[in-house]
């Protein structure tokens, strides 16, 4: 299973998957990880902080929860920490008036799936960090076949994820009502159709709706 932005959600949802991937994109939570793998003695935890470059992403330096801590490991763990590009003028303005991720900011982080595991497919995607519409988007190419769920995270009240149900995916599974703050709610998607999400984030032709202005 993988999960885009890791947290608390990390350690509760991996327990029930042997092989747990998380991508984080900041370095200082990163670390707070760090601190916090010390609470799980039965899981074997590492986390990557990662630098890309012209042939890909490679491992800068690998933290790895002290093997004294371990006990009848139940499962593993590894967290991929993808650091945010540099701000644009326009990408700033965004963020700043109305608190979107665009790709530009976010794109090592919405891109490493699908580079780093190029090669592999998933079955569970669960989406709860920055950029989920772009994300939602760039992990089409990894997901093992039509039956493959995606799982978005606050879906309720945050209206512009819903562009890519117009676009990209079906729902399936949608919990309606939440006390969460932030509007909460969880909704479950499979993709379209095979063909779905052949191009590239910068290229994709779309159908039913404009291009939104903090997509790139």
């Amino acid at each position: 299973m993988v999960e885009y932005g890791a947290g608390s959600s990390t350690f509760f949802f991996s327990s029930y998957v042997d092989h747990y991937i998380s991508i984080e994109h900041s370095p200082d939570y990163c670390r707070e990880l760090e601190r916090m793998a010390a609470s799980q003695p039965h899981r074997s935890i590492k986390i990557y902080y990662m630098e890309r470059n012209s042939s890909g992403f490679s491992i800068k330096h690998c933290f790895e929860q002290d093997s004294s801590l371990k006990s009848n490991v139940t499962s593993h763990i590894d967290i991929y920490c993808i650091p945010r590009n540099a701000y644009s003028f326009q990408a700033y303005r965004l963020w700043a008036t109305g608190k979107r991720s665009t790709y530009t900011m976010y794109r090592d982080y919405v891109d490493f799936l699908s580079i780093y595991f190029r090669e592999k497919k998933f079955d569970f995607i669960f989406l709860d960090g920055r950029a989920r519409p772009q994300v939602a988007y760039a992990v089409l190419k990894q997901l093992n076949g039509l039956n493959a769920k995606v799982f978005i995270h606050d879906w309720n009240q945050r209206k512009e994820y819903h562009i890519i149900v117009k676009e990209f995916y079906n729902i399936i599974d949608q919990q309606m009502e939440s006390n969460q703050v932030g509007g909460g709610g969880l909704v479950v998607l499979e993709k379209k159709s095979e063909d779905i999400g052949k191009d590239n984030i910068n290229d994709i032709q779309w159908k039913y709706e404009k291009e939104p202005n903090w997509w790139i």
